[in-house]
């Protein structure tokens, strides 16, 4: 008996013919098995992805979207806004897939239809910022210098790897500035390189295993990179490490909260799930439990 009324596969067909053709080839038997009804819908645009999205929050009952990273973002700004989003299931055809690895689910195509068919529905946080929305992460600093200057070209040749190129090369650029950190109504005066606002745990394929990191706590996560020393980098990939004492850290701040203001002497560009288009101030909130998204079956109730 299939498990959904009528499903949405949305996919983005600015990617390519060959990765189209990939993600139809790869979930469409999956999905169309477990579908009274499936519908598939190419978006060419931002704006069609979230009419679409839009439309779609409507009359379907599963919902699922093949993109990278920035497809994911929009289709969030657009069910943000729906009075009651339908599931939402990733289909990682991207880059990075961040908040698809924050979720576990495989990479791979058919395995990731596959999972979220099998999976079950959980309640995920989402987060304001100035009034948009966004997933996994918002950041100043490195993290957007890295993203404005990477070099298309190797984009497109190494993939992932590219950002990694991009980060090392800012990182030998940038000097401390100074932060205004404003956490739950205390405030912090800081100076880093990096300032990362975190609901997911994975940037540019970088995981943090951190137990703190949840996207279904309630909670954000904030991290102050004081440098670009050495130290301080290694510090940072440390935290894709368990049972590392954050804390204890010499280069890195964290803090939880669920309200956020950050504050610089000069505006700065902010880096949202990969986008760039707001600038410092900003005040970001913990949205609770704002979408329903699937997931895969957890590991103990797996036969």
């Amino acid at each position: 008996m299939p498990k959904f009324k009528h499903s949405v596969l949305l996919y983005n067909g600015q990617a390519g013919a060959s990765t189209t053709d990939s993600v139809i080839s790869a979930t469409v038997p999956a999905l169309a098995a477990a579908s009274e009804r499936l519908e598939l819908v190419q978006t060419n645009s931002a704006e069609e992805l979230a009419a679409a999205c839009r439309a779609a929050a409507v009359y379907t009952d599963a919902l699922f979207v093949a993109g990278g990273d920035g497809t994911i973002h929009e289709a969030v700004q657009a069910l943000s806004e729906a009075p009651i989003p339908p599931p939402l299931g990733i289909i990682p055809s991207g880059t990075c897939n961040d908040f698809a690895r924050t979720l576990e689910i495989p990479m791979d195509l058919a395995f990731a239809a596959d999972s979220l068919i099998d999976g079950v529905i959980k309640e995920i946080d989402t987060a304001d910022i100035n009034g948009h929305s966004f997933l996994n992460f918002a950041g100043i600093g490195i993290i957007t210098d890295a993203s404005t200057n990477i070099d298309i070209q190797l984009k497109e040749r190494y993939g992932k790897l590219s950002y990694f190129m991009s980060g090392l090369q800012s990182m030998r650029q940038t000097e401390p500035f100074p932060i205004t950190l404003t956490v739950d109504g205390i405030t912090h005066e800081e100076n880093g390189v990096l300032a990362l606002v975190m609901n997911g745990k994975s940037i540019g394929t970088h995981a943090f295993p951190m137990d703190s990191i949840d996207p279904s706590d309630g909670l954000l996560d904030i991290f102050i990179i004081q440098t670009s020393s050495i130290a301080a980098i290694l510090e940072w990939f440390s935290l894709s490490k368990p049972d590392v004492p954050v804390e204890e850290l010499a280069h890195i701040r964290h803090y939880q909260g669920r309200r956020v203001s950050i504050a610089t002497e000069e505006p700065m560009d902010i880096d949202t799930d990969g986008e760039i288009y707001l600038q410092t101030p900003v005040d970001i909130e913990i949205i609770p439990q704002n979408l329903k998204m699937f997931v895969p079956r957890p590991a103990d109730f797996l036969d």
